[in-house]
């Protein structure tokens, strides 16, 4: 029986190791990443409440289950951290929506792993554990991107990035259905690798956007997050200061209205690139 609780949880907590590490220029506290993780695990209770009416059939684990299991773990994220000055980073939204992804995915495991026995937690492990946190892995990088900015474009962004990973998941759950090998062929050799390839392209995206830490590195100044447009927690980065402060050389972004220095290639705010002329 300890084997196979062990077995259950080992694989979340090596992939969310894995997402963790790849936030090497500024990593986040460990103390969120924890907290986002536990909240992820606790959604597996209100997630099993709603698919009780779907349940069972093929409309709730293709359809129900992943607008369900995406918004939940989507919530584990958005009402916590996405909030606080820590989420300074796209790559951050990568890492904390891998957490809550394999928070959820670590108790949805113990299940299947404790009932099926030691096949089924080989299988789970490099399939089921991994999936969860690429699905998210996709809204996580466009809530990150949205964050740096203006608010009017921000739902959509992120809206994409949801629908993306349920598309994602609910594919992922109709080859999980078959009961023939095929499917879990097509997830191991297919599905799985892709999802892995996607998650690697936008980390590197995250890392080479204009407000991630390796890019604040090289220019040497702090980016803040785009306004909400409530006026509240919001503070002026060394590029707007300098830019109210010298009206003659302050110069504005064309696509969010922000204050760029003459000297940046690229939007504090949105990312888009300044024009220098």
């Amino acid at each position: 029986m300890l084997g196979l609780f062990v077995l259950a949880i080992a694989p979340a907590v090596f992939i969310l190791s894995y997402f963790y590490l790849k936030d090497r220029y500024e990593p986040e506290p460990l103390g969120w990443v924890a907290k986002v993780f536990f909240i992820g695990a606790f959604m597996t209770i209100p997630a099993v409440l709603l698919e009780m009416p779907f349940s069972p059939g093929l409309m709730a684990t293709v359809v129900a289950a992943p607008i369900i299991e995406e918004l939940l773990k989507f919530c584990a994220v958005y009402f916590t951290v996405y909030r606080d000055e820590e989420f300074d980073e796209p790559v951050d939204g990568i890492v904390y929506a891998s957490a809550a992804a394999l928070g959820f995915a670590m108790v949805e495991n113990v299940a299947y792993v404790l009932e099926g026995g030691m096949a089924v937690g080989v299988i789970r492990a490099v399939a089921s554990v991994p999936a969860h946190a690429l699905f998210s892995s996709i809204w996580g990088y466009s809530l990150g991107v949205a964050r740096f900015r203006p608010a009017n474009q921000r739902t959509v962004l992120v809206a994409s990035g949801l629908a993306g990973a349920m598309l994602f998941h609910g594919f992922f759950n109709l080859l999980a259905s078959d009961s023939m090998m095929l499917g879990l062929v097509v997830i191991l050799v297919l599905l799985v690798p892709s999802g892995w390839w996607l998650a690697h392209r936008n980390i590197g995206h995250a890392h080479n956007h204009p407000a991630s830490a390796r890019m604040r590195m090289g220019m040497g100044e702090a980016v803040r997050p785009a306004g909400d447009g409530s006026g509240e927690g919001h503070t002026l980065s060394t590029v707007e200061t300098e830019a109210r402060a010298s009206p003659s050389q302050g110069r504005f972004c064309t696509r969010c209205g922000s204050p760029v220095s003459p000297a940046d290639g690229f939007c504090r705010s949105c990312g888009a690139p300044v024009d220098r002329e």
